[in-house]
């Protein structure tokens, strides 16, 4: 047993010292809680999402999490839900915590800025410090930057305290049919035409080649529904018009002049978007409607992570395992012109969207420094596994970057360095069989890569702070799209309602000493 308090390297010293042989082989399955813990050992409970790549749940629960497990001596306990409940399970244990009970979890993997939840939680500033310092011999220098879009999602410039600890985004550029982008083009005269071959470049791009490709019986799929992925593209429109939720002191702007009439601009894009060119399922969207609704072949275009890109290449490389003529199956086609784009749609001010997810870990304090300190060494350790040379070197290959298939980028700049980023995609392992069957190149995801430059947060150009949190879990910002897509409300009328309650919420943290800004 250990004794009053304890520091992460006293933790090392003690449950590292008998640990066995860095690769040993796995010598247990995924970890329930129906297994026993030894006597006096540390038990380290996480919560996070059902991956949309399921290869990445299979590494972490079967490679990662057991040989990590087996070095440190500390038994581990992952349980997965569904993204939609994280929200709701993170703010009752959050409830458990400030109430001094067990919270249920240890540390929670959230897939937006969890900035409400600060008073709960232990500052992570020591942890992202000291994981930037980390360096390995199969990687040889720090972790490079903890990069600004992970620190403005992590960290409060009011108390100076960082609430999570971001070990990766997923970026979200749109997806989209070649076949029917070129189709559409084709059938648009000059003064209307569009990017026949690189696909959308504008969001007006996407409005006159989508007026044609609903008529030909692909609409445009961008949710506007209370989920995650609605509240992301909504914000991505937003910023792209010049306007946004805050400014970057925590003034709330999207309804004071000059943003008021952007915010008004951008309200009336969306309705036209829908009414020419969107269908009426998403008002109903769900975070798998995209992927599902793209999938079955009924939309012409999509914003998310490369999990929709990754879907088609697995039913490419089964149709050619079958025997399948690649240049004839249907699914070796459809792969094959599914494209993303190098960037973010353009609006009348910039071309600037959102992360798809942004991964982030939070810790809740609750006064057990020995599980505390292990949870930290994890998260350091999972960071590290994102360059394939550590994690084969440490037998957690393939690691975090390869098991996710390049859906979870780094957040710690150098956790794998662009060069070996690079090279993965270049000549992708998973879509190469279907290049070579088909001619196509084989670097067909390296777009992926431009969103280092273009991915924003929620809550730019300011903090994600709480009252962001609470305007993004409330989907404020997507119920006002949604009232006048449908025609329910004037853009006016819905953009006064949506400001009112969003300045109730920032005035409401503002009183508790969380959230920045007057107005």
């Amino acid at each position: 047993m250990w004794y009053g308090k304890s520091t992460r390297r006293d933790f090392l010293k003690t449950v590292g010292a008998g640990a066995l042989a860095v690769g040993a082989p796995v010598i247990a399955p995924r970890f329930t809680r129906r297994v026993s813990a030894q006597s006096g050992q540390i038990t380290l409970r996480i919560l996070q999402w059902q991956h949309f790549i399921p290869a990445y749940d299979d590494w972490f629960d079967n490679v990662f999490v057991p040989r990590w497990s087996e070095k440190y001596g500390v038994r581990v306990i992952v349980d997965h839900v569904g993204l939609a409940d994280l929200p709701a399970i993170a703010a009752a244990e959050a409830a458990r915590v400030a109430a001094g009970q067990d919270p249920g979890h240890d540390m929670i993997q959230h897939l937006s800025p969890p900035a409400a939840l600060e008073p709960q939680v232990i500052d992570h500033a020591d942890l992202i410090k000291e994981t930037l310092a980390a360096t390995h011999p199969a990687r040889p220098g720090g972790m490079g930057n903890y990069i600004r879009l992970a620190h403005l999602s992590t960290y409060n410039p009011v108390t100076g305290k960082y609430f999570g600890f971001s070990d990766n985004f997923a970026p979200d550029p749109v997806h989209y049919r070649a076949d029917l982008w070129r189709e559409a083009a084709n059938r648009l005269d000059t003064f209307d035409g569009v990017h026949a071959e690189g696909g959308p470049v504008t969001w007006h791009d996407i409005l006159r080649a989508g007026r044609v490709l609903r008529q030909m019986g692909h609409p445009v799929g961008f949710g506007l529904s209370q989920e995650l992925d609605s509240n992301m593209i909504l914000r991505a429109l937003m910023y792209s018009w010049g306007t946004a939720v805050q400014d970057e002191n925590s003034n709330v702007i999207l309804d004071r002049p000059p943003y008021r009439e952007k915010t008004l601009d951008v309200l009336r894009f969306v309705k036209q978007l829908y009414e020419e060119a969107m269908f009426p399922g998403v008002f109903a969207w769900t975070a798998a409607s995209n992927n599902e609704e793209y999938l079955a072949g009924r939309l012409s275009m999509a914003a998310n992570a490369v999990s929709i890109a990754r879907v088609t290449h697995q039913n490419a490389l089964e149709a050619l395992r079958r025997g399948e003529n690649p240049e004839t199956s249907p699914a070796v086609q459809f792969a094959v012109n599914t494209e993303i784009t190098a960037r973010a749609p353009a609006g009348p001010e910039a071309a600037r969207g959102l992360e798809h997810v942004m991964g982030v870990y939070s810790i809740w304090d609750t006064g057990n420094t020995r599980v505390i300190d292990a949870a930290q060494q994890f998260l350091l350790d999972l960071v590290q596994s994102f360059d394939p040379d550590v994690a084969e070197a440490e037998g957690w290959g393939p690691g975090k970057f390869v098991a996710s298939q390049g859906y979870d980028y780094p957040t710690f700049e150098n956790a794998i360095p662009k060069a070996k980023r690079l090279a993965y995609l270049r000549n992708d392992p998973i879509y190469a069989p279907i290049a070579e069957a088909t001619g196509d190149r084989p670097n067909k995801l390296e777009n992926v890569e431009a969103a280092m430059d273009w991915a924003l947060h929620v809550g730019w150009p300011g903090p994600a702070n709480a009252a962001i949190d609470e305007v993004f879990n409330t989907f404020i910002i997507p119920v006002m799209f949604a009232r006048v897509a449908q025609g329910i409300d004037r853009p006016e009328d819905a953009l006064d309602e949506a400001a009112g309650q969003i300045r109730s919420i920032f005035n409401k943290w503002r009183r508790q000493g969380l959230v920045g800004g007057t107005s």
